[in-house]
């Protein structure tokens, strides 16, 4: 890594850690501003856009294809964006997000599949997992049009992303109508035991009488599905907590540590806005893990 790569780096980092580790529109926005402006790869790999897995208007999704493929399947990369429960998208007009998460994929030999899901307060629990299973039974049925394996995928959340994520995870029944497993599963920055702070997740997990069932952290402990686990350093405590609690769940059943990154200078926005960038961190990451659970 040169100097400059790495004063480059630092001062990005210095930046986010200046705007603290709130959640909400200021800071938001403002990473929103630092990472827009530096992404390394332009939109070049071929996008098909808004393919219905469902039947309500948002249950769609983008694919993002390699532009040159060799003839053999592809590994597929399925990403769940946030959006606090209520809102979001897999793209944003003007912006690079989240498409930058499916162009990168892309530029590493990974069909990416970005989807959208129904939102709080008009579909609460289980909604999102039940979205997430609808998109892979997709994946299952259609992913060989785009040369994509279905044999082959992992699955990624983030923020409430990655709550439907570990919910679809911890929900076999869910499951029941795949061919295919996810073959990894990673969860970043999301809300795994939502009696944890009931009241700021009540929107879409319900009130506190119904939260103490709908926690995802004994189903994930039970799962054979290989997982990632991701936080960050600047996450709001509150998430943070989410994930240490999950972390130490997984010690107890498993009596070892599980498979970890901490994404130091990063955060809760800027950790998947960093995908496709030179400040990689967590997509370097991510790709050492498809490339081992997909072999």
């Amino acid at each position: 890594m040169s100097f400059e790569r790495m004063s480059s780096e630092a001062d990005l980092r210095y930046q986010i850690a200046a705007l603290g580790a709130e959640l909400g529109p200021r800071v938001r926005d403002a990473t929103t501003e630092l990472f827009s402006g530096i992404q390394r790869e332009s939109m070049k790999y071929p996008i098909v856009r808004d393919s219905f897995y469902g039947t309500d208007p948002r249950h769609r999704l983008d694919v993002h294809q390699p532009e040159r493929q060799d003839g053999d399947l592809l590994p597929v990369f399925v990403y769940v964006h946030g959006g606090g429960f209520i809102g979001g998208d897999k793209s944003k007009p003007g912006l690079p997000y989240y498409d930058n998460i499916g162009q990168w994929a892309a530029s590493n030999g990974v069909l990416g599949v970005n989807i959208t899901y129904r939102y709080a307060p008009e579909f609460t629990y289980p909604s999102g997992a039940e979205d997430v299973a609808k998109a892979l039974e997709w994946v299952d049925t259609h992913i060989h049009d785009f040369n994509g394996d279905p044999s082959r995928v992992v699955l990624m959340g983030h923020s409430a992303g990655s709550a439907h994520v570990a919910s679809f995870v911890a929900s076999p029944h869910l499951q029941s109508r795949l061919s295919h497993l996810p073959r990894g599963v990673v969860l970043s920055s999301g809300v795994y035991d939502p009696a944890q702070g009931a009241e700021a997740y009540a929107i879409y997990y319900g009130d506190d009488a119904q939260v103490a069932s709908r926690s995802a952290i004994p189903g994930l402990c039970k799962t054979k599905i290989p997982l990632l686990l991701s936080s960050c350093e600047f996450d709001p405590e509150n998430i943070r907590q989410q994930t240490f609690s999950l972390v130490s769940a997984m010690m107890r059943e498993y009596h070892k540590m599980p498979d970890c990154v901490f994404n130091d200078g990063h955060n809760h926005y800027s950790v998947v806005y960093q995908f496709g960038t030179l400040d990689n961190w967590l997509g370097d990451r991510v790709l050492r893990f498809i490339a081992s659970v997909t072999r």
